[in-house]
């Protein structure tokens, strides 16, 4: 991934352009499909696809190949793994193409299907064009996928496509939030309750700018108070996990232990043989801030949290797709330590105040809550499993 915004938007616009020419009479093979994620491997919304592929029996018909951006992705799960030229050179002959964090700047051909999923496309955040990160064209697909219909021209002037080039789908990460538990980690036979804290990223080196000033990992709280914190959890019964974003800066971030706290990177996780999703699933309530998973938990039907302490901070550097972001929160809004204890008691109590509040929000941001999204991935693009 290139981090050099000017030399990406160099490229862009005198590289890629000769690819997209090239693109256009290459013919292409209806039985090929390309995976392709920039930033690390088949995360996101790729891997509960790539499954469902495979379940489906969609590699037995088709040659499914994971574009990734390291050989240190690549699986044994009988797929085809590569990176850079070679995923460029698969993507000129596919046919179905799906992208998540990031894309290919080729432009496709009328007789390619290029879904952009994102990662994550129910968000407060703006994206593409409508932020002050300038990365040049950003319209590289057929169809972008979006959550409901509130969406579909805030992604068109994003992404500076037309509406037409806009689908509406659910999430495939949001459907292992609908299914049963795949992987049960039986945290409740030792805690009462589960929560989970995702926070957004900040501040991060691998993607080289800021969204915001604090570069706390747990924003309100310094490492001085983790103690109390998880002295208060004890009290409680409480298990709070918070799961760091894989783009935030660590260099505040110094490992340890506790009872009732736990704080975890990309690695700790895999270590822990934590998938995100099926630990959201077991969580009791979710505390997250301006990213897309505090909008997916509301197909939960669970209580929120929003740790905003530089939501004024945050807008001016980054900015909303909503005019007042805390109109779009159905939870507590937290901005000081004694707001987040105050939350901690309403869900040891099982007190949810905001039931209706969800309710409301959730009609806005989701058009779907069947768990079928790569069902209609496959409509979409025209795929089948039968002859």
């Amino acid at each position: 991934m290139l981090r050099n915004v000017k030399l990406k938007k160099l490229i862009k616009s005198t590289i890629m352009p000769i690819f997209s020419a090239v693109n256009k009479v290459v013919p292409k093979d209806d039985r090929k499909v390309l995976l392709y994620g920039a930033n690390f491997g088949i995360e996101h919304n790729l891997k509960p696809l790539k499954d469902f592929l495979i379940e489906e029996g969609y590699n037995k018909k088709y040659s499914i190949q994971c574009g990734v951006s390291d050989k240190k992705y690549f699986e044994d799960d009988g797929l085809k793994y590569s990176t850079k030229i070679e995923t460029i050179l698969f993507f000129l002959r596919a046919k179905h193409v799906f992208y998540t964090a990031g894309q290919i700047p080729i432009k496709p051909s009328k007789n390619q299907i290029v879904i952009h999923m994102n990662h994550g496309t129910s968000d407060f955040k703006t994206m593409g064009k409508l932020t002050k990160i300038n990365n040049g064209d950003e319209f590289f697909f057929s169809y972008i996928c979006v959550p409901g219909d509130y969406y579909v021209p805030i992604a068109a002037q994003e992404y500076g496509c037309s509406e037409k080039n806009v689908y509406v789908n659910s999430e495939p990460m949001t459907d292992a939030l609908l299914e049963p538990i795949k992987e049960d980690y039986h945290l409740h036979q030792h805690f009462s309750k589960v929560l989970v804290w995702l926070p957004t990223f900040r501040q991060s080196d691998f993607l080289g700018y800021s969204n915001s000033t604090n570069n706390e990992p747990l924003l309100i709280f310094t490492e001085s108070e983790y103690t109390q914190l998880n002295k208060r959890l004890e009290e409680l019964n409480i298990l709070l996990i918070v799961k760091l974003h894989p783009a935030q800066t660590l260099s505040n971030y110094n490992e340890a232990e506790y009872s009732n706290l736990w704080i975890l990177s990309n690695e700790d996780m895999k270590k822990k043989g934590f998938d995100l999703y099926q630990l959201v699933r077991q969580s009791d309530a979710l505390e997250g801030d301006y990213s897309s998973i505090s909008l997916q938990y509301l197909l939960m039907d669970k209580p929120l949290a929003f740790v905003i302490p530089d939501i004024d901070v945050y807008a001016k550097e980054r900015g909303f797709v909503f005019s007042n972001p805390e109109e779009y929160m159905p939870g507590h809004k937290i901005k000081k330590v004694s707001e987040f204890y105050a939350f901690l008691d309403d869900i040891a109590e099982d007190k949810d105040d905001y039931k209706e509040e969800r309710h409301r929000i959730k009609k806005i941001i989701h058009k779907y809550d069947d768990g079928r999204s790569c069902e209609r991935l496959m409509k979409l693009s025209k795929m089948s499993v039968s002859e």
